[in-house]
């Protein structure tokens, strides 16, 4: 399960890189949160992979990092703020920080 979770969230940090991608022109602020997030995401699904339990810790602060800079995006990059994104935005980052929680090595 280890190995899921590494899979995860390193799914989730790709969706965080092609955020950077879209906003490294208009806002560089935002497209580093985006980057850092996605850092910080790849590197607790490495120390899951390891059985660090470290990775707890840096799965939550990715995955909210991630949605705190989903929502600068929306917020100050397209100016238009549809709240479903970051719903579901939200409940992937729950869903993920559960997991994490659930397998959380010992």
């Amino acid at each position: 399960m280890r190995f899921v979770l590494l899979g995860l969230s390193v799914a989730y940090a790709m969706v965080n890189v092609f955020g950077a991608w879209a906003t490294v022109r208009r806002h560089r602020w935002v497209a580093t949160a985006f980057m850092v997030a996605a850092g910080l995401l790849v590197t607790a699904g490495i120390a899951y992979a390891y059985g660090a339990s470290e990775g707890f810790v840096l799965l939550v602060v990715g995955a909210v990092g991630a949605s705190l800079a989903s929502f600068a995006s929306a917020r100050w990059v397209s100016g238009r703020l549809l709240p479903v994104p970051h719903l579901l935005r939200a409940g992937a980052a729950v869903l993920l920080i559960g997991l994490g929680w659930w397998f959380l090595p010992v």
